[in-house]
């Protein structure tokens, strides 16, 4: 399988999870953009997020970086990060083709 990002993917993602994905809770979340792929590997669906979320705590410089949800299969629900924050979308981008 290759790495595919989804428009239609998204599209039912965000209609699966009402309130996700509203101007409030982008602004809380310091989210910048949203896109779904599908990994390379499993073929599975993920949501991955540019965000500042959390970089500004304790005086620091806001900075910007990726951070990938895993999704239900059968629901689309948006399920907890992976562990891992991701510099740039070429990192994002790797850790999904081995996913």
């Amino acid at each position: 399988m290759t790495l595919t990002k989804s428009e239609p993917l998204l599209r039912q993602i965000k209609a699966a999870n009402d309130g996700w994905f509203t101007r409030d809770n982008k602004r809380f979340f310091n989210d910048v953009s949203y896109r779904a792929y599908y990994g390379k590997i499993t073929g599975k669906a993920y949501l991955a997020r540019s965000t500042y979320a959390w970089t500004d705590m304790f005086g620091n410089k806001p900075r910007l970086h990726w951070r990938i949800n895993n999704i239900n299969q059968d629901t689309l629900e948006i399920e907890p990060l992976i562990d891992q924050e991701l510099r740039d979308i070429f990192e994002a981008k790797a850790w999904l083709r081995a996913n």
